[in-house]
């Protein structure tokens, strides 16, 4: 299955390319601040693969918070969340925000991650997010639907 998803002015967005169906791939609602104050209910496959797409990117913005491992990627004109992002050693892994795409009225399970320490955190990713690759200065594929 590919889920497309992208911001509401288009300049950024992602595919999700998994061999999960929705009944496997559980969308999650994290109780953070964060995530609850954009109503976010994000998906990952570690066995998928994801492109993230930005064409401006003096429009993409990197909020990190908390512990500071990820990079929250926000559009800079339009203000949509479309997911995280964390760079390791062994490349990008990413879990996407299914509000910015077609299918954002998927229900989530509810889950917390407050407990977790930095080096916890980059590994509890590194094993449940999506391998990732972060595309500047590409357009975003059309994601019918999502604007």
């Amino acid at each position: 299955m590919r889920i497309d998803g992208r911001c509401h002015c288009g300049n950024l967005g992602f595919a999700l390319e998994t061999a999960l169906t929705w009944e496997t791939l559980r969308p999650r609602e994290c109780d953070c601040s964060f995530c609850r104050a954009h109503a976010a209910r994000c998906v990952s496959d570690p066995q998928g693969r994801a492109a993230i797409f930005v064409a401006d990117p003096d429009r993409l913005v990197r909020y990190r918070f908390g512990l500071r491992t990820a990079a929250f990627l926000l559009c800079g004109n339009c203000g949509v969340y479309i997911g995280a992002y964390a760079e390791e050693e062994q490349g990008g892994f990413a879990t996407l925000n299914l509000r910015a795409t077609a299918h954002r009225d998927r229900a989530g399970a509810a889950t917390s991650y407050g407990h977790e320490t930095a080096e916890g955190r980059r590994a509890r990713r590194r094993k449940r997010w999506t391998p990732a690759e972060l595309r500047l200065g590409a357009a975003p594929p059309d994601a019918p639907g999502t604007a």
